[in-house]
């Protein structure tokens, strides 16, 4: 049936423990967006605040309005087709109990939809505020006036996560109303999945918006708190069409159940036959941080010219470099060779090889010790996995961890420890490793708990268990002492050698800022870097005192 002008709406609305928010929504429909002959649903779903005395308010205000109220809690999606079956004209708007239209858009709206012959039609913009539309924090801004299903899996940043947008009830009954799970967020990203996954016409009126409401009580918010909930939940959604998905990005969504959807806007899924779709952009309100960011960003960008136009030209070079290896290749068959499939990598050709000096000098330092003191056994706590299973290869080692790593190698063990709580005996390793490891306890990167002394805690289990006579080979970040929380801490020469000031230093060798390594090296030297790294071999002499 085809929509027309005289062609009424019927608003619904939601509510779950929503008493301080309702009435503003409410009166937002009502003054300046309701016309003669519409008509207000609101259905109460098992609130437990003062929501139903609120609602009865508005019923007295508003005698027009129809109420219904669930018995118990069944959810938004639920309550959503409750509303709509009840509604008894043809266009359906929906509106969170939260959130708040601004006068006289709603009727714009339905005439974008009328003379667009469309199914759905929603604002372009989501102004979000949390108690004052006067005070706008972000924007949500959606340019393209027809929103595709290549559109709508580009990203999360389009008018269909929202919800609250206007459609004909007739295509609602046509895919069968809201998937009845899938709470908040996913409740109208999967209504909008389906729609459009159903050929739906959904068109966006630009330069147009509504105020959405956000914060610790939102709905938005109040229902997606679980980290991987929405991934998981649009996995379920989305598998009803993984036949108009290309195979490679369904195998994609696969394999990463748990994570895909709160990655979507840096990787669209790609829709069959369609190219990737338009995603929307959010705008944070502009003040004084925001301009000196923007002026930081410029003087950045002026900066980066000569690597903007170096890239350009790398593109230019690995296209030629691809349609060369297209024709030498052409009567090779050995590989599949598709444009598709391509994966640059634009800055590895490059006159000598890149690394990360603080990871290659001291493992290569720790193992060229060892290799000398030849020891039976070596214990290492939760240095770098490649130190241990390159170690291992001529040395017996066990590696501890507070997150031990799976490794399948003969003479090598993994096991869990805690290094503020190491599970040995005094005096009972001879020879020991703890390198770029200690900066870090404490601070709670890893998943350990926060303590300011925790670096302490470990050096003294380390003192502890190390034998009379034993190696330590130990390793942390050098310059002038700080916290860069939650990375790491950064010690001074004097700070580690006071740590250890029962315990002999055998040799100190240092990476500097500049990425060179000094054997050797003198506290001078040491004291003059920002984030160096400090190597210290200690043993543990037999008039040890603690």
């Amino acid at each position: 049936m085809k929509i027309q002008k005289k062609d009424k709406i019927s608003f619904v609305i939601p509510a779950y423990n929503c008493a301080d928010t309702i009435e503003e929504s409410v009166d937002s429909i009502i003054k300046g967006n309701f016309e003669e002959g519409d008509e207000l649903i609101i259905i109460n779903d098992g609130s437990t605040d003062k929501t139903a005395q609120i609602i009865r308010n508005l019923e007295n205000k508003y005698p027009f309005i129809t109420t219904i109220t669930n018995r118990e809690n069944i959810g938004c999606p639920a309550t959503r087709n409750i509303g709509i079956n009840r509604a008894s004209n043809p266009l359906i708007f929906n509106l969170d109990s939260d959130n708040i239209l601004e006068p006289n858009s709603v009727s714009k709206l339905k005439d974008f939809l009328i003379s667009n012959e469309a199914d759905l039609a929603a604002f372009s913009e989501y102004h979000y505020f949390r108690k004052n539309t006067k005070k706008i924090t972000r924007k949500w801004i959606y340019k393209p006036k027809e929103m595709t299903l290549a559109d709508f899996l580009s990203g999360i940043i389009n008018p269909g996560p929202g919800g609250n947008f206007l459609y004909t009830k007739n295509s609602w009954k046509k895919i069968g109303g809201y998937w009845e799970y899938g709470a908040g967020l996913h409740e109208a990203w999967g209504y909008t999945l389906k729609q459009l996954a159903n050929n739906s016409k959904f068109v966006i009126l630009p330069k147009s918006f509504y105020y959405h409401r956000y914060g610790h009580e939102s709905l938005f918010i109040r229902e997606t708190k679980k980290e991987d909930a929405n991934s998981k939940i649009a996995t379920k959604m989305l598998s009803h069409y993984f036949n108009l998905i290309e195979e490679e990005d369904v195998e994609y969504i696969k394999n990463n159940k748990n994570t895909w959807f709160s990655d979507l806007n840096n990787r669209p899924i790609k829709v069959k036959g369609a190219s990737h779709g338009r995603n929307g952009k959010t705008i944070y309100k502009i003040n004084y941080k925001n301009k000196i960011r923007k002026l930081i960003i410029r003087i950045i960008k002026y900066f980066r010219l000569y690597n903007i136009i170096k890239n350009k030209i790398l593109v230019k070079k690995f296209q030629k470099e691809f349609k060369k290896f297209q024709i030498i290749s052409k009567n090779k068959n050995r590989f599949s060779l598709k444009w598709k499939n391509k994966k640059p990598y634009l800055n590895d050709n490059t006159s000598q090889t890149n690394f990360d000096a603080h990871y290659i000098y001291h493992p290569a330092w720790a193992i060229r010790i060892l290799k000398n003191i030849n020891p039976e056994k070596h214990i290492d706590i939760s240095s770098t996995l490649h130190f241990c299973s390159m170690l291992s290869a001529f040395i017996y080692t066990e590696f501890y961890d507070f997150r031990p790593a799976q490794l399948n190698l003969n003479n090598l063990e993994s096991k869990k420890a805690d290094l503020t709580h190491l599970p040995f005996e005094n005096n009972s390793i001879k020879s020991l490793s703890c390198m770029h490891t200690v900066e870090h306890i404490g601070l709670g990167r890893y998943g350990d708990k926060l303590d300011p002394d925790g670096d302490l805690k470990a050096i003294e289990e380390l003192k502890r268990v190390l034998a009379i006579g034993g190696n330590l080979l130990f390793v942390v970040p050098i310059g002038k002492p700080k916290i860069v929380f939650n990375a790491h801490r950064i010690y001074s020469y004097n700070q580690i050698i006071s740590y250890f000031r029962n315990i002999n230093l055998k040799s100190f060798s240092l990476v500097t800022d500049t990425n060179n390594f000094i054997p050797n090296a003198s506290k001078t030297v040491a004291d003059k870097q920002n984030f160096g790294c400090g190597c210290f071999w200690f043993k543990k002499s037999n008039n040890y005192k603690t």
